[in-house]
C-alpha cells in the first residue's frame, strides 16, 4: 500500500462511488482512493435491475436520467470495455384517473427533448404481441429506454479509473471520519487511518451509519427490497419492453436467460428496515405470489412461466425518496451521494461528474441545491404530482 495521504477518498465500492473515482481520476486533480469494505458491488449495485429511463416528475432528475441514458448509450467509448446497454423501450402504466397529472409531466418532459408519448392498447399490442391493456389504464412509451449489465458497467468504471490512477482498496473497512475544528481530515479504516481533507461517503444503504461517526445524521434509511426471477416459457421468444406498471404496481424487464426480472413499485420497502450487514437474502413466498400474479395481469403468458429464483436486495430510502447530493453542512470537506432510493443507478455517470464538480470547482453544471441535504431541516422535501406509488 502507498502513502497514507489523499486528496480525495471515496466511502463505498458501488456503481455511484467508481463513478465517482473515474470522473475525478481523469481530472488529474490530485490522488484518489476509493475505500471499498467488501468487494466492488457487494451492495446494492450488485443486485440492482439497473433500468434506465428518463421518466421523472422533475426537470432535474428528468436531465439527470437524460445525461445518464447519453452516457450509457456511447459507454464503451467513453469509459471504455465492452458495450453494456440494451435498448428495449419501456411501457409505463397508469391508471386513468391519474391521467391529467401524466399528462403534465410528459409535457414537461417532451420539451425537456425527451421522447415519449401515449400510446393506445392497439399501439402496445404491436410493440408487445401478447401484452394487453384495460380501458381504465393508460399506456406511455419511451423508446429509448433500456437496462444496463451493472456489473460489467461497475467493471468498466473501475478498470478506468484505476488507468487514471485512481486507487481501488479492498477489504478496506471504514471504521470513522476523522474531524478537526469542522474540518475534515481524514478516515480510520480497518488498515489504519487515512488522511485527506476531501471525503465523499457514497455507501449506499451504509451511509448514515459512515455519516453518524462525523456526528452528522443522514436521514437514510437500508430498506429491503424483493426481486423475483420468472423463466419465459418456451414458446414465448418475442421482444418484451421494460415495464413500469403502476396499474400492478410492479415493474418487470428482461434479463439474462429467457428470464423476466419483476420488483414492486409500491412505497412499502419504506417499511422493511434492515441492518444492513443482515438483510435477508432470500424473498418472501407471498412476494413471488404477489408478482407472479400481478406480472400475468399484464402479460398472460407468462402464466405458464416456472419460478427460478429470487432475491433481497436494498434499497437506501430518504423520506421524499429522492437522493441526497452535495456538502455536509458544517463540516468542511465532506461530502455525501446517498439515498437514492432504487433509483440510483440511471444516475450514476451524472452523479459522478457533479459530484466531481461540486469538490474540485465548488460548483456545479447543473444545479442540484433541491437535493441538498438539509432541505428536510428547512421543510422544503421533493414532492411528486402523481397519486400513485414513487416515480422520483
Amino acid at each position: 500500500m502507498k502513502g497514507r495521504q489523499a486528496e480525495f477518498i471515496i466511502v463505498g465500492g458501488g456503481i455511484m462511488g467508481a463513478s465517482l473515482a473515474f470522473h475525478l481520476a481523469r481530472r488529474k486533480v490530485g490522488r484518489v482512493l476509493l475505500m471499498e469494505r467488501r468487494f466492488l458491488g457487494a451492495g446494492s449495485t450488485g443486485k440492482t435491475g439497473a433500468i434506465i429511463r428518463q421518466h421523472y416528475t422533475h426537470k432535474l432528475t428528468t436531465r439527470m436520467a437524460m445525461q445518464g441514458l447519453q452516457f450509457f448509450q456511447s459507454f464503451e467509448d467513453r469509459v471504455g470495455g465492452p458495450r453494456v446497454f440494451t435498448q428495449s423501450g419501456m411501457i409505463l402504466v397508469v391508471p386513468r384517473n391519474d391521467e391529467k397529472r401524466l399528462e403534465a409531466v410528459l409535457q414537461m418532459q417532451q420539451q425537456e427533448g425527451v421522447d415519449v408519448r401515449k400510446i393506445s392498447s392497439d399501439d402496445l399490442r404491436e410493440m408487445n404481441p401478447d401484452s394487453q391493456l384495460c380501458s381504465d389504464e393508460i399506456a406511455v412509451y419511451e423508446p429509448e429506454a433500456g437496462y444496463v449489465e451493472a456489473m460489467q458497467a461497475l467493471a468498466s468504471f473501475a478498470e478506468a479509473a484505476r488507468r487514471d490512477g485512481a486507487e481501488i482498496l479492498q477489504p478496506v473497512e471504514v471504521k470513522g471520519i476523522k474531524i478537526r475544528e469542522s474540518h475534515v481530515t481524514g478516515i480510520k479504516t480497518s488498515e489504519g487511518d487515512f488522511s485527506s481533507k476531501n471525503v465523499i461517503i457514497a455507501a449506499g444503504p451504509w451511509a448514515a451509519s459512515v455519516a453518524q461517526t462525523a456526528g452528522f445524521h443522514l436521514p437514510v434509511d437500508p430498506c429491503r427490497a424483493q426481486v423475483a426471477l420468472f423463466r419465459r416459457p418456451a414458446t414465448e421468444s418475442g421482444n418484451v419492453s421494460v415495464y413500469c406498471d403502476f396499474a400492478n404496481n410492479i415493474y418487470f424487464k428482461p434479463t439474462w436467460g429467457e428470464m423476466m426480472h419483476v420488483g414492486s413499485l409500491g412505497s412499502e420497502e419504506a417499511d422493511a428496515k434492515v441492518d444492513p450487514d443482515h438483510c435477508p437474502e432470500i424473498p418472501k413466498e407471498s412476494f413471488l405470489s404477489y408478482c407472479h400474479a400481478r406480472m400475468c395481469n399484464r402479460l398472460p403468458f407468462m402464466g405458464s412461466s416456472p419460478f427460478r429464483g429470487g432475491y433481497s436486495a436494498m434499497y437506501s430510502i430518504t423520506p421524499d425518496w429522492h437522493p441526497l447530493l452535495g456538502a455536509v453542512p458544517g463540516i468542511e470537506g465532506l461530502y455525501c451521494a446517498a439515498g437514492f432510493s432504487g433509483h440510483g443507478f440511471k444516475f450514476s455517470p451524472v452523479v459522478g461528474r457533479l459530484m466531481s464538480e461540486l469538490v474540485v470547482d465548488g460548483q456545479t453544471t447543473l444545479d442540484i441545491a433541491p437535493l441538498r441535504l438539509q432541505r428536510f431541516d428547512e421543510s422544503q422535501p421533493i414532492t411528486t404530482p402523481y397519486g400513485y406509488g414513487v416515480m422520483g
